[in-house]
């Protein structure tokens, strides 16, 4: 590995070709969801939609890691109790049970109407509606957020740790679009894109995330030398870097799978045991030298010890 710690200081490589911005951001990339379960009541008469249980609703939207400490950025229009969130959900719920008994006839006018003379709340009047948000298959908190009208980003958080994290770039043009994430040229997060299509710009999170920031971590630094790297066809050096990422971050599967590409492509890893092996050398020469030594002295002064004349006795 001594390559991957010295590499960047001693190397000088031709220019590399352009990376992939998807290459880049992808392994930051989660699905975020959200289960939203509560009933609608009509304000003015008090009927209540959704019968015994209530309606569940679940809507998912883009997000990516931030921080390696497991923040993750998304729309706030995903998690939002409100009418653009998780209030508009049940409308649409309780909307498709009243076409279904003919109750309706335009659902855009019965929207409206549930929008302005309705509320959804929980198993009680004025209760919050239940709430749980996964970011994969862990459950998330919220740090904090943006309102869909402020904004529309929320910040979470996930109980992991050592997670591959994309860098949040500021305003600029969109060079890609990827599972509802606006990328630039270099692989950074511009934004988030909502199902209406309006994109929240990914910066705002600075305002949003207090003692802990948006960073990347070593083995993000070490994944995108990797592909720089591997784009230049040095896939020896990009072996170990791609080595390095996935050690430090067990679940950076796109390490993994670009060390095997470039391992395909006649990579081959560098070894720590050849510095191991000379230190050995170096270590066993010495010793047999502080050995030969030490045997010489004790021969040495056994042979003096035979040939020391005799000292003549004091007693009288």
């Amino acid at each position: 590995m001594i390559r991957v710690l010295i590499a960047t200081a001693l190397l000088t490589l031709p220019t590399p070709s352009p990376v992939d911005p998807v290459d880049i951001a992808e392994p930051a990339i989660v699905s975020v969801s959200v289960t939203w379960h509560g009933w609608v009541r009509d304000k003015q008469t008090g009927e209540v939609f959704g019968g015994a249980k209530g309606y569940e609703v679940k809507a998912s939207c883009p997000g990516a890691v931030i921080n390696p400490a497991g923040y993750v950025v998304t729309t706030s229009s995903c998690i939002h109790s409100g009418v653009d969130g998780g209030s508009g959900a049940l409308f649409d719920a309780a909307i498709k049970d009243l076409a279904k008994v003919g109750r309706i006839g335009d659902p855009s006018a019965a929207r409206k109407t549930l929008a302005e003379r309705a509320v959804a709340e929980g198993p009680a009047p004025d209760r919050s509606l239940g709430r749980v948000v996964k970011v994969d298959r862990d459950n998330a908190t919220v740090v904090d957020l943006l309102a869909p009208a402020d904004g529309d980003i929320a910040v979470l958080w996930i109980p992991r740790s050592g997670l591959p994290s994309v860098e949040v770039g500021a305003a600029g043009p969109i060079h890609t679009m990827r599972d509802g994430l606006a990328l630039d040229a270099q692989g950074r997060l511009l934004g988030l894109a909502h199902h209406n299509g309006r994109v929240a710009q990914a910066h705002l999170v600075n305002g949003l995330m207090r003692d802990i920031k948006p960073a990347l971590g070593t083995h993000d630094r070490n994944y995108r030398t990797g592909l720089e790297r591997y784009y230049a066809g040095d896939y020896d050096s990009a072996v170990d870097y791609f080595t390095a990422a996935a050690a430090d971050s067990p679940t950076h599967v796109h390490a993994a799978e670009f060390r095997d590409k470039a391992i395909a492509k006649g990579g081959a890893p560098s070894s720590g045991h050849d510095l191991m092996t000379l230190l050995a050398y170096i270590l066993g020469a010495v010793t047999l030298i502080a050995g030969g030594l030490g045997v010489w002295l004790v021969r040495r002064r056994a042979a003096a010890e035979r040939h020391a004349p005799l000292q003549p006795s004091l007693t009288p």
